[in-house]
């Protein structure tokens, strides 16, 4: 999660200014929680519906949240709304029979997947966009659109301003670099 909110200090406006407390969580962690609960439930608008409830949470008890705790209020947000995507998961993605397409090209069946399988692949999924993040630019941005936003090649070409072409050869330079990685990890 990008940046980082002092947790004593966020605590203590969560007692005088819930408000503001909770404006500046939002604007620190939205779109990372966003992220967290989309893996989890590959629904946009649920996502951001249950980013909504927990904030709106947080301010409910603001009160009982602003007394000290060891933990960091970042970790109380992603547990919230890895807790409520989970619910989300097992109430409805579960029950249908959509599928879905992981960073290694295989289409599961989410019916058939347990929660923490789902999980374990999320954090593996993760753990490669933090190797993806180290790469050149170019390279780093193609792979990131193709995998977190499942774009094609002339949609990224187009949001980068830049030629098929370029495209194609950030993905394949990044592919093969991030093959050597996961090989020299292994």
């Amino acid at each position: 999660m990008p940046g980082h909110v002092n947790n004593h200090e966020i605590r203590k406006l969560l007692l005088s200014y819930p408000r503001r407390a909770v404006r500046i969580l939002c604007d620190q962690y939205y779109k990372s929680l966003v992220r967290i609960a989309f893996n989890l439930t590959h629904d946009k608008e649920a996502s951001k519906d249950i980013v909504q409830e927990t904030f709106a949470y947080v301010w409910q008890n603001a009160k009982e949240l602003g007394n000290y705790h060891e933990r960091s209020i970042q970790h109380y947000l992603v547990r919230i709304v890895r807790n409520k995507s989970i619910t989300y998961y097992n109430e409805n993605v579960q029950l249908s029979k959509k599928k879905i397409r992981f960073v290694n090209g295989h289409t599961y069946d989410l019916a058939q997947d347990s929660i923490e399988s789902r999980i374990i692949q999320i954090e593996v999924t993760q753990e490669i966009l933090a190797i993806i993040a180290r790469f050149p630019k170019r390279e780093r941005e193609c792979l990131t659109m193709k995998i977190e936003e499942e774009l094609d090649n002339e949609e990224i070409s187009v949001r980068l301003g830049v030629g098929m072409k370029a495209v194609e050869r950030s993905l394949t330079s990044g592919k093969k670099r991030l093959r050597r990685h996961l090989q020299a990890k292994s």
